[in-house]
C-alpha cells in the first residue's frame, strides 16, 4: 500500500496517538490483553530513543512500528538459548535497537509491513536491531538471523537480529 502516509514519532507523540496504537494492536492480537500493552507501551515509550512509525491512510491508521535501543543491563538477552558470549549481550543503549511490534490493519498487503520497518530501522544509528516478533520477523523483506530462543509468558520465543544498516 504505497498511498499511506508515514509518521515519525518519538515516545510522547507515540502516547498521544495510543488510541489508534491501542487500536491497532488489538485488531493485530486479540487475544493480548489490552492492560498489558498499555502498560508495557506506556514504560516503552517513556525509555530513551524511543520511536514509532505510523502508516495512515485516508485520515486512518492502517499500520505502526516500534521499537527503543537496548540499555545497560536490558534483560533482552537472559534466559537466551544458546547461550551468547558476553560480548553478544553488552548493550550501552547506542548497540542494539530492539523492534518490539509491528501492527498492519487487514487487507493491506505485506509491502506495508516492510515500508514500515524500513522507515523505522532506516534511521537508526545502532549497529544491529533485534526482534522477539514473529510480526517483524515474518516480514521477508530483511534478513534476520536466528540468535536462539528465550521464554516468555506465552512460550518460547525466537530471537533475531539483523546487521544495521542494512541493504
Amino acid at each position: 500500500m504505497s498511498a499511506a502516509e508515514l509518521s515519525f514519532w518519538d515516545g510522547p507523540a507515540t502516547m498521544e496517538h495510543f488510541a489508534d496504537v491501542r487500536a491497532m494492536f488489538h485488531a493485530a492480537f486479540p487475544r493480548d490483553s489490552l492492560a498489558d500493552h498499555r502498560d508495557a507501551l506506556t514504560r516503552q515509550a517513556a525509555s530513551p530513543g524511543f520511536a514509532t512509525v505510523a502508516a495512515s491512510a485516508g485520515g486512518e491508521m492502517v499500520g505502526c512500528v516500534w521499537g527503543v535501543p537496548l540499555q545497560l543491563g536490558t534483560p533482552w538477552w537472559q534466559d537466551l538459548e544458546p547461550r551468547p558470549d558476553d560480548d553478544f549481550t553488552l548493550e550501552d543503549g547506542r548497540r542494539t535497537f530492539a523492534v518490539l511490534e509491528l501492527c498492519v490493519a487487514r487487507g493491506h498487503d505485506g509491502e506495508l509491513g516492510a515500508r514500515l520497518l524500513h522507515a523505522l530501522l532506516g534511521r537508526r544509528r545502532e549497529t544491529r536491531a533485534t526482534t522477539k516478533s514473529s510480526a517483524v520477523s515474518g516480514v521477508r523483506a530483511l534478513a534476520w538471523q536466528v540468535s536462539g530462543r528465550t521464554p516468555t509468558r506465552t512460550g518460547d520465543v525466537e530471537v533475531r537480529v539483523l546487521g544495521l544498516p542494512y541493504s
